[in-house]
């Protein structure tokens, strides 16, 4: 079982291998990979900062609420 899905891999490796437009759009993935990890070297990720939680009150303090009529008495 291990050899006959080894000889179809193998098989179809190389088929597509054969194939030019398989081969050229390889190529360009690769390149794209490259790219991607050489951005990668330059970026640092920054810290989280750990915050206090805050209070509601330090949220809301530029918000005005305005008044609600009242519809319903309960």
């Amino acid at each position: 079982m291990f050899w006959d899905t080894l000889e179809r891999v193998n098989r179809l490796r190389q088929e597509a291998l054969n194939n030019p437009e398989f081969v050229q759009l390889a190529r360009e993935h690769e390149c794209e990979l490259k790219k991607q990890a050489e951005g990668q070297e330059f970026t640092r990720k920054r810290k989280a900062k750990r915050s206090e939680p805050k209070a509601l009150a330090d949220i809301y303090h530029k918000v005005e609420f305005g008044e609600r009529e009242k519809v319903h008495e309960h």
